[in-house]
């Protein structure tokens, strides 16, 4: 009594099966998570002797021209801007200097409210970053800076991400570490 739905089963066609098993093995739908994808964009700056390789997709290159190489935000609504300087040599290569120079500077703002650095590791070596808030233009804004050395490793290279303050700058930190992350040399 049970056999008869098998056997009805395997007499079935053998194209109905094939139609079957092909169905069951079709492509997957997608997963609905967004996956944040990096461009795979190279940027190069002569005078600046830096090379950046796969920028996050969260930014653009808003200037890339002499010694000006700058990256934006890619959603307006969010904002902000990562400047790099690659200071002279003769500017020094003091650090822990720079850190407590942009404290003292972010004090001397209106508003300024300094939240301190911290030495952190890069593929560049030691590097420092040193963070605060204050108002500019009339808006509150939060200043992030890297400094390290440069990968010619003759003077120090500073990377400022300044952006709209929000509550929790942990994202925006995140970002230019992840920036970072992509510079060298020429």
């Amino acid at each position: 009594m049970t056999s008869q739905p098998i056997r009805r089963l395997f007499c079935a066609p053998l194209p109905f099966v094939l139609v079957i098993i092909l169905v069951g093995c079709g492509p997957q739908a997608a997963p609905e998570t967004e996956i944040a994808v990096a461009q795979l964009e190279t940027l190069e700056n002569t005078e600046l002797r830096l090379r950046l390789v796969d920028v996050p997709a969260d930014f653009v290159v808003t200037a890339n021209d002499g010694g000006d190489l700058v990256l934006g935000h890619s959603d307006p609504a969010i904002g902000g801007t990562i400047v790099f300087v690659a200071r002279p040599p003769e500017d020094g290569q003091n650090l822990p200097s720079a850190v407590k120079f942009h404290g003292a500077f972010i004090e001397n703002q209106e508003d300024g409210e300094y939240q301190g650095g911290q030495e952190l590791v890069s593929q560049l070596g030691t590097a420092f970053y040193s963070r605060g808030r204050f108002v500019l233009d009339g808006e509150s804004v939060e200043e992030t800076m890297i400094f390290t050395l440069h990968p010619d490793a003759d003077r120090m290279l500073t990377l400022r991400y300044r952006y709209p303050q929000g509550v929790d700058s942990s994202v925006r930190v995140q970002q230019l570490f992840d920036v970072l992350a992509t510079v060298g040399g020429l």
